[in-house]
């Protein structure tokens, strides 16, 4: 008999506010696609970011999903059950489904190089490697210029998340970050 794990839904970009932006869309009452299309060369400097305006949480049947206090789309655990409406419907792809029992995750998905990160958001994974030589599992490699835990290594003890300079790698719930400990 086979073993089903359950999904949820994470949304890799914490930067909404964060994140520069070229084109201030919210005030003109799109949804994430129709940006999207309205601005091809992009509405925030960051190519990867979630652009807020709220696709995802419309889409959501279980009201699982929210516009956090930065302006990016944040998933309730508690509420999600891995449906994957919301990875269906987002344009810029930055949703996606993970095992449920995963604790630690990089919330980045922007791949330009760390200067052009650093320049595009505040809190943009870098790829610095700080988490990488931190991990005493060996679970951290650099994936198109940002961080990726394999969940198979990783000890969940939280070392990348304490170390990341740019806040990117966080418990499940956003909550553990170096902030804690500065």
């Amino acid at each position: 008999m086979a073993v089903t794990t359950q999904k949820i839904a994470v949304v890799f970009c914490t930067g909404g506010d964060r994140a520069n932006r070229r084109t201030e869309a919210s005030t003109l009452g799109l949804d994430c696609r129709r940006a999207a299309e309205a601005f091809p060369e992009g509405l925030l400097e960051c190519g990867q970011g979630c652009l807020g305006l709220g696709t995802c949480v419309d889409a959501c049947p279980l009201e699982a999903i929210h516009i956090g206090p930065h302006g990016a789309a944040v998933v309730d655990r508690e509420r999600c059950v891995g449906c994957g409406v919301c990875v269906g419907v987002c344009p810029r792809k930055v949703i996606h489904l993970v095992d449920a029992s995963t604790t630690i995750l990089p919330r980045c998905s922007n791949q330009d190089a760390g200067p052009v990160a650093r320049k595009a958001c505040d809190v943009s994974c870098i790829a610095c490697r700080i988490c990488e030589k931190n991990c005493p599992a060996d679970a951290i490699s650099m994936v198109d210029n940002h961080a990726a835990i394999d969940p198979e290594r990783c000890i969940s003890c939280g070392m990348c998340a304490v170390k990341c300079p740019r806040g990117v790698i966080v418990d499940a719930d956003g909550t553990f970050t170096v902030s804690d400990f500065s």
